[in-house]
């Protein structure tokens, strides 16, 4: 009798903790209200955080104060992202430059957005607010949250300030350019030839930017896939000129490395980009929230600090020191328009056929020179 005593007070005991901790978890439940919703984004990869690549920039505030987990999957091409915004995954939210929103919106892949929802829209920069690259049929797709030029990416330790694109054919530099694995390597080419109709070269101006992009080859270090590649060559100290669509600079003061974004006498493309609403999205009004929360000034300086791009915010200027406006030129009017915004290529074969062609040409001198040591 004892132990059976013994048995049925363990029980009892068992199913009474049991019971409690149930309790409590409910309580718990109550108290810290329903699971975060998991936000899902996919975009550019310069907007990772740079600690926790899975987050966006201005992840730690966002899901605090949305109660939301975010997922961010960082891309490196134009190509990506439209992959992306048409796969099964679920994205709710899409960062996407300029040239790219009337293709996923003529793709039917994107949700027209509710302004009133979003009231730091009416604080953008004015060449930003209502733009074509967004409206579709009179409805806003698109919320534009950074932009900047094309530029030419330089260490001062080692050169003063380039005039012109054509440094990058320069033999003091053999062996030290870097330049980024995209179609941008072609219109920066065109630019240097004094061409500025770089989204539509004809037959000959591309025979001539082929021609020039080969020559380059035998100078080219490293074609880079994306913001962490690039940056790597940096700090390793195995790029001095690199075009780049974003800038690093203060970034790299921690490494030692002295970098500063010039923008060369021939010009330079330009992009802005931008937040777009997935048609799967299934997180509509916390997207919103979302993208009203990232144009605060407050994230928008964050973005600034770490990408070296333009806030899409003007009230964001309040929070700038006089140095990192003028760096970005936003005491500059008009310095927006003077891009040639990224745009779409109307015979784009062209310009693919001629990237295989460089990439093929440079992978092929790489491995007759492996072979030779």
């Amino acid at each position: 009798m004892p132990i059976m005593r013994r048995s049925l007070w363990s029980i009892s005991f068992f199913i009474l903790l049991l019971f409690t901790l149930s309790a409590h978890s409910v309580v718990a439940e109550d108290a810290l209200g329903k699971k975060p919703t998991l936000l899902r984004i996919a975009g550019w990869d310069v907007y990772a955080d740079p600690i926790n690549r899975g987050k966006t920039i201005g992840y730690k505030s966002a899901e605090r104060q949305l109660g939301i987990t975010i997922e961010f999957t960082p891309l490196s091409h134009l190509d990506e992202i439209i992959d992306a915004a048409e796969s099964n995954n679920d994205y709710d939210i899409l960062i996407i430059s300029n040239e790219g929103i009337k293709i996923l919106g003529g793709m039917g892949l994107i949700s027209p957005l509710s302004l009133s929802q979003i009231p730091n829209y009416q604080d953008l920069h004015h060449s930003l607010r209502y733009t074509e690259w967004g409206q579709i049929e009179s409805k806003t797709y698109a919320v534009p949250w950074a932009w900047g030029p094309t530029g030419l990416l330089y260490d001062t330790t080692q050169t003063e300030e380039p005039e012109s694109w054509n440094i990058l054919w320069d033999e003091r530099f053999s062996g030290q350019i870097s330049l980024w694995n995209d179609v941008s390597l072609i219109w920066i080419t065109a630019l240097s030839l004094g061409y500025d109709n770089v989204y539509n070269l004809t037959r000959f101006q591309l025979d001539n930017v082929r021609n020039k992009l080969l020559n380059l080859n035998q100078r080219i270090f490293r074609y880079y896939d994306g913001e962490v590649d690039a940056i790597d060559s940096i700090i390793n100290g195995e790029a001095v000129l690199l075009n780049s669509w974003f800038d690093p600079s203060a970034r790299l003061l921690k490494h030692k490395r002295n970098f500063r974004m010039a923008i060369p006498k021939e010009g330079a493309v330009g992009m802005f980009d931008s937040y777009l609403i997935s048609r799967n999205s299934r997180q509509n009004e916390i997207a919103h929230r979302f993208i009203n929360h990232q144009l605060s000034p407050i994230i928008q300086r964050e973005m600034v600090q770490i990408t070296g791009l333009a806030p899409a915010n003007n009230e964001t200027m309040a929070l700038l020191s006089a140095d990192e406006i003028h760096a970005l030129h936003l005491g500059e009017t008009d310095y927006f328009n003077r891009m040639i915004l990224w745009d779409v290529m109307p015979r784009k074969q062209l310009y693919e056929e001629l990237l295989s062609e460089i990439r093929s040409d440079f992978q092929a001198r790489k491995s007759s020179l492996s072979i030779k040591k």
